[in-house]
């Protein structure tokens, strides 16, 4: 279930953001405020369990900050690029959750490891390549979009390296809440400019489309939570949850028409598939 709901949400995200007039900033407000209410009723409904702030002040801090900057950059590449490179580029989120361990937890590098890594950066090279054309505006909003994708992917990364940390002792429903809640208040602090629009854009379609994402990635997130917090194994969670990929792919072809260079997408979803196996 989680994965077909963060397949929808990525394909959504495409077609929603692409839209000249759509600002990512205020999609990533109102996405995180329906996220908070989807998942915060959910948690309700479990006996929400508040976490002790004391003790993870920084990491909440740092999930704030984080989670911020990862959807608004999600959203932004989302409005500059097709939904199959998106979601393959920031897919590097593995290598750089996978750094950030090494440098936090201090966890072994294996020559493993590294295969699976130089196969997830073939892959991003793989997909983003393209050859000089005419179009070189829209070649530097695609570039742009490919750029805001790999940042997405950095702050997911060392998100999910922080989430690992605070779940060992946190309820997840109720962290995930929280995981929403905290990036809208930063959301709100770090691009003040761009709130001062709320209200001019603020229409039944924008309300729509952002409960429509809201709702697929809270059923993605609380399928993903519930799944480690109940003692799933991290071996078969990541190559089930990394399907997301292949299917983003799948919906972006049939849905949206994404068929520009197929064949490399498709070696891109494969590598990227099996660097992640390599990486568990």
């Amino acid at each position: 279930m989680g994965v077909l709901a963060y397949a929808g949400y990525y394909t959504l995200s495409r077609v929603f953001l692409k839209d000249k007039k759509s600002d990512a900033v205020i999609y990533a407000i109102l996405f995180n405020i329906v996220c908070t209410l989807i998942v915060g009723a959910y948690a309700c409904t479990q006996g929400f369990e508040l976490l002790d702030i004391s003790a993870y002040w920084l990491n909440i801090l740092v999930m704030g900050v984080i989670y911020a900057l990862a959807q608004v950059f999600i959203f932004q590449a989302s409005k500059m690029t097709e939904a199959s490179e998106v979601i393959i580029i920031s897919s590097t989120r593995i290598l750089w959750a996978i750094g950030a361990a090494i440098v936090f937890l201090d966890e072994n590098f294996t020559l493993q490891k590294s295969i699976g890594a130089a196969l997830i950066l073939v892959a991003v090279a793989l997909v983003s390549y393209q050859k000089s054309s005419k179009k070189k505006k829209a070649s530097k909003s695609v570039v742009a979009g490919r750029v805001y994708a790999l940042l997405a992917g950095l702050c997911l990364g060392i998100g999910f390296v922080n989430d690992s940390y605070i779940l060992k002792t946190a309820d997840a429903p109720s962290y995930a809440a929280l995981v929403f809640f905290v990036p809208t208040l930063m959301t709100l602090l770090i691009y003040r400019p761009s709130v001062s629009k709320f209200k001019k854009q603020l229409n039944a379609t924008l309300l729509r489309n952002s409960a429509l994402l809201g709702m697929f990635y809270a059923i993605g997130i609380l399928a993903s939570y519930t799944a480690y917090q109940k003692g799933g194994d991290a071996s078969q969670i990541v190559p089930i949850g990394q399907s997301v990929v292949i299917l983003t792919v799948l919906f972006s072809v049939v849905f949206l028409s994404e068929r520009d260079h197929l064949a490399r997408k498709a070696l891109g979803t494969t590598m990227v598939t099996l660097g992640v196996l390599l990486l568990i």
